[in-house]
C-alpha cells in the first residue's frame, strides 16, 4: 500500500527543514566570527592607542602634561573603583537573593531613610572632592612659573590647513615667522597665543599639553614646557602635534611637529634665520622663478609684512579661482624636517613631487586650486625649472 497523504506531507516537511537548519547554522558561525573579529580589532586598537610613542598622552614630558595626566588618572581610577563596587554589589544581590522555589520574599529596604541618606551623601562628597581638586589643578596650570628662565612667547595662527608660528622676540634680535615646525628650548616655559584666520581649529601636542581651540577673532592663551629630566633621548627631540577639530577637507592632513632643543642650539637656529642664498647658477634661476610665480602667497625673505598678510587674507576670504591666500613663510624651509604641514619628510624628491602636483600629495590644498601655475592641473613648469626651484629653496650647492 502507498503512504498516506499525511505521512507524505510529514516526510516532505522534515526534508524541507534541513536547509533551514543549515542556514541557521551558517548564520550562527558568521555571528561568532564577526564577534571574534570585532573583539580582536578592539584589542588591537586599544593596544596601539596606548602606545607610548608618537602622540601618546600617557608619556608626559612637561609639567602641564604631567598634571593633566595626574588629573585624568585620579578621575579615571576613582570612577573605576565606583563602577567595580556598584556592579559588584549588584551582581552579589542578583546571585545571592535570586528567586528560589518555595523561598519567601526577602526583607525589603525601601523607605530606609538611613540607607538612602548614606547612599546620597557618599557620592556627593566624592563628586565635590574630585570637582574642587580638578578646579584647583586647572588654576595651577593657568600661568607659567614665575621662577626660572623667562618664558619664550610664540604667536600661533591656524590656517586651512597648516600652522604658522611667529616669534616676536627670540632674544637674538630676530623676528621669526615659520610654519608647521615649532622649535622650543628645553627647560624653558613657552607661552602661546592661539588664533585662527578662517574656521575653528584646535592646537594639540599630547606630550606637552592638552587641546585648546583656535577661534577666529579671539585669542586663547596657553603654556607648556619640555623638561630635560623627562626626556630619555638625546636632544634635539621631535614631538608630534595636530589639529584636533574638524576644520574642512584636509583636516586629517593638518599636522605639525615640535622640536625640543638645547638653548644654545635654539639660539643658533634663530641667529641663522634668513632667506636662502643663491650661490649657484641653478639657485639664481630658481630665485628668479620664485619671485615671478610664488611671492603672491609666499614670503621667503624674513617676517611677513603685516599689510601683505592682510591682503592675502582678504583675497582668501573673498574667494575666486586665482587670488592670493595665506601660505607658509618659506624663509627657513631648508632647515625644516617636513613638507606639506608635516605629512611627509622634506627631501629633494618629495619637494619635486610637491611642486609638480601638490594635489596628489595633499588633497584639498589651496596652492593647487588657486595658484596660476596649477590652473591646468599639474604645474606649468618644466622639470628643469622645478629642479631650479628645489636648488634655491633647499640651498643645494
Amino acid at each position: 500500500m502507498g503512504l498516506s497523504p499525511f505521512r507524505r506531507a510529514g516526510s516532505l516537511s522534515s526534508h524541507s527543514a534541513s536547509p533551514s537548519k543549515a542556514f541557521s547554522g551558517r548564520q550562527s558561525r558568521l555571528k561568532s566570527r564577526t564577534v571574534l573579529f570585532g573583539l580582536m580589532a578592539a584589542i588591537f586598537l586599544f593596544a596601539t592607542g596606548c602606545s607610548m610613542d608618537g602622540m601618546s598622552t600617557w608619556d608626559a614630558l612637561g609639567p602641564v602634561a604631567e598634571k593633566q595626566l595626574e588629573l585624568f588618572n585620579v578621575l579615571l581610577w576613582a570612577m573605576v573603583a565606583v563602577f567595580v563596587l556598584v556592579e559588584g554589589v549588584l551582581l552579589y544581590a542578583i546571585i545571592r537573593y535570586r528567586k528560589r522555589p518555595g523561598q519567601p520574599k526577602p526583607p525589603q529596604i525601601h523607605g530606609n531613610t538611613t540607607l538612602e541618606i548614606t547612599l546620597t551623601i557618599i557620592p556627593t562628597i566624592l563628586v565635590l572632592g574630585l570637582g574642587i581638586w580638578s578646579v584647583f589643578t586647572l588654576f595651577d596650570l593657568e600661568d607659567p612659573p614665575t621662577t626660572g628662565p623667562d618664558a619664550l612667547h610664540v604667536n600661533v595662527t591656524a590656517h586651512q590647513w597648516w600652522f604658522e608660528f611667529e616669534y616676536p622676540d627670540t632674544g637674538s634680535g630676530k623676528h621669526i615667522i615659520t610654519a608647521n615646525e615649532l622649535r622650543i628650548p628645553v627647560d624653558r616655559p613657552i607661552t602661546l597665543s592661539l588664533e585662527s584666520d578662517d574656521v575653528i581649529h584646535s592646537f594639540w601636542v599630547p606630550k606637552l599639553a592638552g587641546k585648546l581651540d583656535m577661534i577666529p577673532t579671539h585669542v586663547n592663551e596657553m603654556w607648556f614646557q619640555a623638561d630635560s629630566d623627562k626626556i630619555d633621548e638625546a636632544l634635539p627631540v621631535t614631538l608630534f602635534g595636530q589639529c584636533a577639530e574638524l576644520c574642512g577637507l584636509a583636516h586629517a592632513l593638518m599636522r605639525f611637529r615640535v622640536t625640543v632643543m638645547d638653548q644654545a642650539d635654539f639660539d643658533s637656529w634663530a641667529a641663522a634665520y634668513g632667506p636662502p642664498p643663491a650661490n649657484t647658477e641653478q639657485a639664481k634661476a630658481g630665485q628668479q622663478l620664485f619671485q615671478q610665480n610664488c611671492t603672491l602667497c609666499h614670503t621667503i625673505d624674513g617676517p611677513d609684512d603685516p599689510a601683505l598678510s592682510a591682503s592675502r587674507l582678504s583675497g582668501f576670504l573673498t574667494g575666486g579661482d586665482i587670488t592670493p591666500v595665506p601660505a607658509p613663510n618659506l624663509t627657513d624651509l631648508r632647515t625644516r624636517q617636513t613638507l606639506a604641514a608635516g605629512i611627509t619628510d622634506l627631501t629633494e624628491a618629495h619637494l619635486r613631487e610637491w611642486l609638480r602636483n601638490p594635489e596628489d600629495l595633499k588633497p584639498g590644498n589651496y596652492m593647487s586650486s588657486r595658484a596660476v601655475l596649477y590652473q591646468g592641473g599639474n604645474a606649468s613648469l618644466s622639470d628643469q625649472e622645478i629642479d631650479q626651484l628645489v636648488a634655491y629653496l633647499l640651498d643645494i650647492r
